[in-house]
């Protein structure tokens, strides 16, 4: 387990600013980014320097996956790491019922499943997806600017999927 280099440090910083955009600062000056095999770890700061005292060679993991890099070299961000920038995300979608359990099975998310979304979101950013409880049920892109939202028919994609809590039960082999 290491810390990032530079290169890989700003393929993270590129892919984690789309969700959090300048909210990057706030979850990093709590956190530290390391790297284990091709997965990035999110870690507190305190108890990654607890962890000083074990070899790096024999510590596997600390905190919680943020994403992996590809056999291509990208950053790619996963379902486990969702709660670390869920409480930075800049934009929100909250789903209606009716839409809650097609988006958990990896659907996108139609114009008639949205029962809100927050104010102003570009097209192609980040957004972290909601159930009316306000549970996070994942993170996807805008589909649509805000000017097209308000005109979209019902059957429109609102939300493209990145990754939903759904994948837990999907691909429980390769989260681990």
């Amino acid at each position: 387990m290491r810390e990032l280099k530079e290169e890989e440090r700003e393929k993270v910083f590129k892919k984690l600013r789309i969700f959090v955009g300048d909210n990057l600062d706030a979850m990093l000056k709590e956190n530290v980014l390391m790297l284990n095999q091709s997965r990035v770890f999110l870690s507190d700061r305190n108890l990654y320097k607890k962890c000083s005292q074990i070899s790096k060679k024999q510590l596997i993991s600390v905190g919680r996956v943020l994403g992996k890099f590809t056999k291509t070299d990208n950053f790619k961000i996963t379902i486990t790491g969702m709660q670390g920038m869920a409480k930075y995300g800049l934009h929100k979608v909250w789903l209606q019922d009716n839409g809650e359990n097609n988006f958990l099975y990896g659907n996108n998310a139609l114009k008639s499943h949205v029962g809100r979304v927050s104010e102003n979101i570009p097209m192609n950013a980040g957004v972290f997806v909601y159930n009316k409880k306000d549970t996070p049920l994942g993170f996807g892109l805008m589909a649509l600017c805000p000017t097209s939202y308000q005109k979209a028919r019902s059957g429109d994609i609102v939300v493209l999927v990145q990754a939903d809590t759904g994948e837990y039960i999907r691909q429980e082999e390769k989260l681990c």
